[in-house]
């Protein structure tokens, strides 16, 4: 038995970027930090921050434009994503393969504000 699955609670770090494909595709990305606050060995307050990419496909991301299109979702917005690790390889500029992790969210729920019940949102 295996199990891919990814929980996290962080800040968008940018406006969702959505994009309308051919066959009637729909996608929208973002990054987003984690932030994990800890103490050093000298007992100085220390945050690391992580940054994920989040992909979210078809309805999800017609979802995703709608909370952006009403300013709920936005740089800064702190959410809640469950999704998938996936791998992408793909190119860089100088024709020299290159991997990166995304998260393929399933579900994204606002948190931190009193209209979060209106983001509540599951693909």
């Amino acid at each position: 038995m295996s199990l891919n699955k990814v929980l996290l609670i962080g800040n968008l770090g940018q406006d969702p970027l959505v994009r309308y494909l051919e066959n009637n595709r729909i996608v929208a990305n973002f990054t987003l930090a984690t932030n994990e606050i800890y103490m050093d060995k000298n007992g100085e307050r220390k945050t690391e921050t992580e940054w994920h990419l989040v992909e979210m496909w078809d309805q999800l991301a017609k979802s995703i434009d709608g909370l952006k299109q009403k300013g709920l979702l936005k740089k800064g917005s702190q959410v809640y994503v469950e999704g998938k690790i996936r791998t992408e390889i793909y190119k860089d500029k100088n024709g020299i393969e290159q991997s990166r992790k995304k998260i393929k969210a399933i579900t994204l729920t606002l948190l931190g504000s009193p209209k979060s019940a209106e983001g509540n949102t599951t693909a």
